[in-house]
């Protein structure tokens, strides 16, 4: 069945959420659909690349992260100018504000296949304000959201908890990526280079992730200056870019610890990094379930990380790695003390790791299912259409409920 695909995103930067729109774009347009991407103003120039250039790609300005009623309004009229001609078979949603606009702009022009995929969940630990104003937009959003495909179990439990749509509407399809490259990375420490001192015996720790509020690199820093008064040979390795990236070096340099601390910027091989690390890092707020903790479990490393939701997915505390209260820096701390002082720990854990099986998150596996949600729902829908061409009120609340 060809398909005329429309997925919307915020922003296509080197991310977990546009790797996996990117990955499912490329996918349809090789079977043979025909798949256009909207995108705002953000994009990376590295993930361009990777997009097959089938895949028509279409990029507006007023599409913004940050709420700018002018601009919002501005981009819903953009993306529905741009929808009325297409005439799609699926609009595909991603990311918050993507998601809000461009399921308006389907229901708008009455595409009957609407589907949102929860990378994030926007009212998880923020604001009171906030968070009833975002659980009000998804709430209402839900009416015309013919499917929710969730990145991870924690994030369909966290909607219903919050009653956004209902259990049926829901499907759990994790995030993918080419799991094999982890798992056959070897360490090399020439890719740091010589200037970095760094031998055989440093412990490295690795946070890898875009240099934004809510991944918390500013935390880490604090953290990791309370380790290296215990632990000499030790480094932080920051891979990613962001908005934030020259502000924590700053901070960095301010605590007098840019010796031992390394900024990579953004990376195309971050397999090779993670296979350098001794221990990999998430101090992240707010995540729908990153793909890089079972990217780091896939390069057999341990892993300390936040209680995400979703998270003890891929993380069994005290067998590949540790879930830490978010709020509690102390924690944070005392697990990874632990794991620097007591080999056999790390030993256990990192064995572990290799243990865990990450196949689930293969980029095989996920395209496929997506593509499978495709079909049952636009064969539901012909199903529907053809029983209600002499029934339109049944027809009309088909398409309503």
């Amino acid at each position: 069945m060809k398909k005329k695909i429309v997925h919307i995103i915020t922003r296509f930067l080197n991310g977990g959420a546009e790797e996996n729109t990117l990955i499912t774009c490329n996918y349809s347009v090789k079977k043979g659909d025909k798949v256009y991407l909207i995108t705002g103003k953000d994009v990376d120039k590295e993930i361009i690349k990777k997009l097959n250039p089938k895949v028509k790609l279409i990029r507006i300005n007023n599409l913004i992260r940050d709420i700018n009623f002018a601009k919002d309004l501005k981009s819903l009229f953009e993306i529905i100018k741009i929808l009325k001609p297409v005439k799609p078979d699926i609009v595909h949603t991603h990311e918050s504000k993507a998601g809000a606009i461009g399921r308006i702009a389907a229901f708008f022009i009455r595409t009957k296949t609407i589907i949102h995929t929860v990378h994030i969940l926007p009212f998880l630990n923020v604001n009171f304000i906030k968070k009833f104003f975002y659980i009000l937009i998804e709430r209402s959003l839900s009416k015309i959201t013919t499917k929710y495909i969730c990145v991870s179990q924690g994030m369909l439990n966290e909607s219903l908890r919050f009653k956004v749509g209902h259990k049926s509407q829901y499907e759990v399809i994790h995030s993918g990526f080419d799991v094999k490259k982890y798992k056959k990375a070897r360490k090399k420490l020439k890719i740091l280079g010589k200037k970095n001192n760094i031998n055989h015996k440093t412990k490295i720790l690795l946070m890898l992730g875009a240099f934004e509020n809510r991944k918390r690199h500013l935390q880490i820093v604090n953290v990791f200056a309370k380790l290296i008064q215990t632990h000499k040979n030790i480094v932080l390795l920051l891979v990613g870019s962001g908005k934030l990236l020259n502000k924590i070096r700053r901070y960095v340099n301010k605590l007098n610890i840019n010796k031992k601390v390394i900024f990579t910027g953004f990376k195309n091989n971050p397999e090779n990094y993670i296979a350098l690390s001794d221990i990999c890092l998430m101090y992240s707020i707010r995540e729908g379930l990153p793909r890089v903790v079972p990217q780091y479990i896939s390069g057999g490393k341990p892993v300390v990380t936040t209680n995400l939701p979703g998270i003890n997915e891929i993380i069994k505390n005290n067998f590949n790695g540790y879930i830490v209260n978010m709020f509690e820096t102390k924690e944070f701390f005392s697990k990874l003390n632990l794991l620097l002082s007591n080999t056999k720990v790390l030993k256990r854990l990192t064995l572990g790791a290799k243990k865990t099986d990450t196949l689930k998150w293969s980029k095989n596996k996920m395209p496929i299912k997506i593509d499978n949600v495709y079909d049952k729902l636009l064969k539901k829908c012909w199903i529907l259409i053809t029983v209600a061409k002499n029934t339109p009120f049944v027809f009309q609340f088909s398409f309503l409920a």
